[in-house]
C-alpha cells in the first residue's frame, strides 16, 4: 500500500531495539519486550549521521518531517491525516494570571482526531504495514479509540476497538464511525489491560496499545522536536506532561536527549509529570520515595488519565524522574475544570479536562514554589474540548426589535 498523502522520503535512522534494563539491543522486528529480562524496549537511532546531516535533514510539514528519528523504513507505509506541527502558542495573559515570566502552550487539540494520539496512532498503524499486519487493536478510554480507528481506517486495516464504558458521547459518535469492530467493556482501562496485554502475545492483531509497544510510542517523540524548532531551536526550561500510562512523558524526555546527545540543545529541560489525584500512582510513589504502586480508581472528569496501574511504563516514568532530577504531581477534577475555565478565557483555547490537567498541575508546583516562575516554562495540552462532554448554556431565546437590542448592547458595554 501507498504512503496517503506522505509526501517525504527522509530515511529513517533507526537501526535497533535497546532494553531498558539490560540493555540488550536487537535487530528492528516487531517485538514488544526483551527476550532476556522481559523489560521494555526503546528504538535507537544513528545519531551520529543525524548529527553530520545537520537539522537541515527535517524537510516537508507534518509529523513525518521528522522521519529520520522515527522508526518507519519503508516511506510507502508512512500514513498519515495531517498530523503533526500543531502551534505552540505563547500565552502571555495566562502567563500574568499564574505569575510566569514565560508560558508556552503546546496544544495538540488541532491534530486530525483532536488530540495528541495522533502523532502515535500515525506510527503505530505505519508499523503495523511495515510488519505485514491485516488487523489492529487497542484498550482505550477514548481518545486513542478514535485515533487507532481512524488510522487503521486510513491505511484499509481492520480495527478492534477496546471503549471504556463511561468515555464522552462525542468520542463514542467518532469511534462508532470509524471503527471495524467496538467493542465495550464495563469497569475501567486496569480491569481489562492486562488481560488485552496477554492476547497480543498470539498476534492476532497489531499491539496499539500504551502497555509495550515502541513503535507507537515514537510518535510521539515529534512533540519535543517541534517545540525546539517552533522555539526557535531552543528547548524551554520546564515541560509539564501528562501521565496515565506514561507514554508522552518518556517519549519527550526521549526527544529531548537526543538533542542533547547530538548538541542541538544544552540539556534537557525539567521533566513535569501531571497527573489527576483520582489516578495518581506515579506522582504518589515520587512523592513518597518509593516503588510504585497500582491503586484502584473511579472517576475522574480527565477521562485520558484515569489508569490506576500503568505498569513497567509508569516504573520508567518514575525512574526518569528519580534519574533526572524532574518533578511530578497531581491536581483534583475541580482544579481541572477551573484550569480549563482560565484557559478559556484568557487565551480562547478550548481544551478538553485531560488536555488542561497539566496546567492545574502547573498552577498547584507554582503555588508550592516548586517551579521558578522566572523560566519559560512550556504545558502540554492535549486534546481539544470539543470531543467532551460539558454543560450546555440555556437555549431559550429572546425576540429583539431594534430598540430592545440597542438597549442590551448599551448595558453590556457600559462599565
Amino acid at each position: 500500500m501507498k504512503a496517503r498523502g506522505c509526501a517525504t522520503t527522509a530515511e529513517s535512522l533507526a537501526n535497533g531495539l535497546r532494553c531498558i534494563d539490560c540493555a540488550a539491543e536487537y535487530p528492528l522486528a516487531y517485538r514488544l519486550e526483551c527476550e532476556k529480562c522481559h523489560g521494555l524496549l526503546e528504538l535507537i537511532y544513528d545519531l551520529d549521521t543525524l548529527g553530520r546531516r545537520g537539522r537541515e535533514v527535517f524537510r516537508n510539514p507534518g509529523l513525518w518531517r521528522y522521519a529520520p528519528v522515527l522508526p518507519i523504513t519503508r516511506p510507502e507505509h508512512r500514513v498519515t491525516l495531517g498530523e503533526g506541527q500543531t502551534p505552540l502558542l505563547d500565552c502571555p495573559r495566562l502567563a500574568k494570571f499564574l505569575g510566569v515570566k514565560r508560558l508556552l502552550l503546546k496544544f495538540d487539540g488541532t491534530n486530525p482526531t483532536g488530540t495528541v494520539k495522533d502523532r502515535s496512532s500515525a506510527t503505530a498503524i505505519a508499523a503495523a504495514l511495515q510488519f505485514g499486519f491485516q488487523a489492529t487493536s487497542v484498550v482505550s478510554t477514548g481518545n486513542a479509540a478514535s485515533s487507532i480507528a481512524a488510522y487503521s481506517a486510513r491505511a484499509g486495516l481492520r480495527s478492534l476497538i477496546f471503549v471504556y464504558e463511561r468515555a464522552s458521547a462525542p468520542k463514542m459518535l467518532h469511534i462508532g464511525a470509524t471503527a471495524t469492530d467496538l467493542i465495550i467493556y464495563q469497569g475501567v482501562y486496569d480491569d481489562l489491560i492486562g488481560h488485552w496485554d496477554r492476547l497480543t502475545e498470539e498476534q492476532l492483531f497489531f499491539d496499539c496499545g500504551a502497555s509495550r509497544n515502541a513503535y507507537k510510542q515514537e510518535g510521539k517523540k515529534t512533540l519535543a522536536y517541534e517545540i525546539w524548532e517552533q522555539n526557535g531551536f531552543r528547548a524551554p526550561d520546564v515541560v509539564v506532561a501528562p501521565v496515565a500510562v506514561g507514554e508522552i512523558f518518556i517519549s519527550m524526555f526521549r526527544g529531548f536527549r537526543e538533542l542533547a546527545r547530538v548538541g542541538w540543545i544544552e540539556k534537557v529541560p525539567l521533566m513535569v509529570a501531571a497527573q489527576a489525584t483520582r489516578s495518581n500512582p506515579v506522582s504518589q510513589a515520587f512523592r513518597d520515595g518509593g516503588p510504585l504502586v497500582p491503586i484502584k480508581i473511579g472517576y475522574t472528569v480527565a477521562e485520558g488519565l484515569a489508569t490506576g496501574d500503568p505498569g513497567k511504563k509508569g516504573e520508567w516514568v518514575l525512574r526518569t524522574l528519580r534519574e533526572e532530577r524532574g518533578l511530578a504531581a497531581d491536581a483534583e477534577d475541580e482544579e481541572i475544570v477551573e484550569a480549563q475555565k482560565v484557559l478559556t478565557r484568557t487565551e480562547g483555547i478550548w481544551a478538553g479536562p485531560t488536555g488542561v490537567a497539566t496546567l492545574a498541575v502547573l498552577g498547584r508546583l507554582l503555588a508550592t514554589k516548586k517551579v521558578d516562575p522566572a523560566q519559560t516554562i512550556c504545558v502540554i495540552v492535549s486534546e481539544t474540548g470539543l470531543k467532551t462532554e460539558a454543560e450546555v448554556p440555556a437555549r431559550q431565546g429572546t425576540a429583539f426589535d431594534y430598540a430592545s437590542l440597542r438597549a442590551l448592547v448599551l448595558s453590556r458595554l457600559t462599565p
